[in-house]
């Protein structure tokens, strides 16, 4: 982490004056001088009304407005955004590509229902898999680790004791670092690397213009829309059932 990061837990401001309120820590925090930065932790499904910043989306839109932001960024819970039955992976990739996943906050969720705030992967095995997958992988076209913590929001089991509480934050660091040890073998597995080639994963990061075309060279060129043949291009296969199966190898354990 570049810095030391605070964050504002709820957007779930029940007032009209929310947005010019929330605002304010970030003038404050830069007049002073304080080595910290703001992560704003949208809430999508909590308190299940209309809220203001309930998504990753709405509140990096609101960052872009701020006249510090900079210093404002994105603290994605996973049981919230499953509450809402969003991909939480999906999330923290938009927050990593807008340069704004400032802190996370890991834990388990079985669907739409109350927060249950369970161990990592003792909910979403899969999601959580593919979510240690980003963190530690990075893209696919842009490689490399999240620099940031790796925060554990979580409540140990109504029916765990003292020991409970160690065995529940024992369990989260160990359920990421054996999905770390299984997503750093997948992605190193040279039939993935060819199946992530294949459906074209790469491809995403590439500009609509090539390097040097301009807009009026796009538009001339007829293959793009006049001859372009929609059929054909229908016809093509992309591989993701494979690529998944893939993964799901990897992280049963059916792969070395």
């Amino acid at each position: 982490m570049r810095a030391p990061s605070t964050t504002v837990p709820r957007t779930s401001w029940p007032r009209t004056s929310a947005t010019p309120r929330a605002s304010t820590p970030s003038p404050g925090i830069k007049s002073k001088g304080y080595d910290l930065r703001i992560g704003l932790e949208p809430k999508p499904n909590e308190p299940r009304g209309n809220i203001f910043l309930p998504t990753i989306g709405h509140a990096l839109a609101f960052i872009e407005q701020l006249e510090h932001g900079d210093i404002v960024g994105i603290n994605p819970e996973t049981g919230h955004e499953q509450m809402a039955t969003l991909n939480y992976t999906h999330g923290l990739a938009q927050a990593l590509w807008a340069e704004k996943l400032f802190h996370i906050d890991l834990n388990g969720q079985h669907g739409p229902m109350y927060d249950q705030d369970l161990v990592f992967g003792h909910g979403d095995l899969i999601s959580a898999f593919f979510t240690v997958d980003l963190l530690e992988n990075g893209f696919a076209s842009k490689p490399g680790a999240y620099e940031g913590a790796r925060h554990f929001d979580f409540k140990p089991s109504r029916t765990e004791h003292e020991q409970g509480q160690y065995d529940s934050a024992a369990a989260n660091m160990e359920m990421y670092l054996m999905l770390k040890e299984r997503a750093l073998a997948f992605r190193q597995d040279s039939e993935v690397q060819e199946a992530m080639k294949y459906s074209g994963i790469e491809e995403l990061a590439q500009s609509t213009l090539a390097e040097g075309e301009t807009l009026d060279d796009l538009i001339a060129d007829r293959s793009t829309f006049e001859d372009f043949d929609a059929d054909k291009a229908g016809e093509r296969n992309y591989g993701f059932v494979r690529l998944q199966q893939l993964a799901m190898q990897h992280l049963l354990g059916f792969r070395a």
